[in-house]
């Protein structure tokens, strides 16, 4: 995006924490999962869909988990929440996990997760290629929680802005491209 639009400053600040935009200055966020009620504008760029997986050598040191309570017997590989959020029976449901690593990256989880280290839930833009190769097992799969959304959220003053839709535009595109790619 810098480099098709140069004239344009840009300042990115990467948290987990959820940010007042308004107070904060910002022109647009990027949130996951489910919104909470606001008077932010949201577009949504893409679905995202949570998988719980571990490696194979894991699986074959510790076993494979059939039902959400044998989680507690597992290492699961905390992000900054203490729970994964999976369905069951068609409720969405959030299920306390434990475990001996808690890191705030993705990318840092999934490395653990490849290493061995335990069980994880991540996003499918993380895990998909290792899914498919078979360096990591997806594991309760009928637990699966529903589709989550992908935001652009910005102040409702910002929505006329010509910077915040190129960028929200070429978020989607790239996000579309990055889908296509893996199809």
């Amino acid at each position: 995006f810098s480099a098709l639009y140069p004239e344009l400053a840009i300042t990115v600040e990467l948290s987990n924490q959820r940010l007042d935009l308004v107070e904060g200055g910002y022109d647009v966020a990027i949130r996951l999962g489910q919104l909470q009620s606001s008077s932010l504008i949201a577009r949504k760029l893409k679905d995202r869909t949570l998988y719980v997986c571990a490696a194979p050598e894991y699986l074959e040191k510790y076993g494979t988990p059939h039902s959400l309570s044998e989680l507690k017997q597992h290492n699961c590989l905390l992000g900054t929440l203490d729970h994964w959020r999976l369905s069951d029976a068609g409720k969405t449901r959030n299920v306390t996990v434990t475990g001996n690593i808690r890191c705030n990256s993705g990318p840092s989880l999934l490395i653990a997760a490849l290493r061995a280290n335990g069980i994880v839930q991540l996003p499918d833009y993380y895990v998909a290629p290792y899914l498919e190769s078979g360096e990591l097992v997806p594991l309760l799969q009928k637990f699966s929680p529903e589709t989550e959304g992908i935001w652009a959220v910005y102040p409702e003053n910002r929505h006329m802005l010509p910077k915040v839709k190129l960028f929200i535009d070429y978020l989607r595109q790239c996000l579309k491209a990055d889908n296509e790619k893996t199809l």
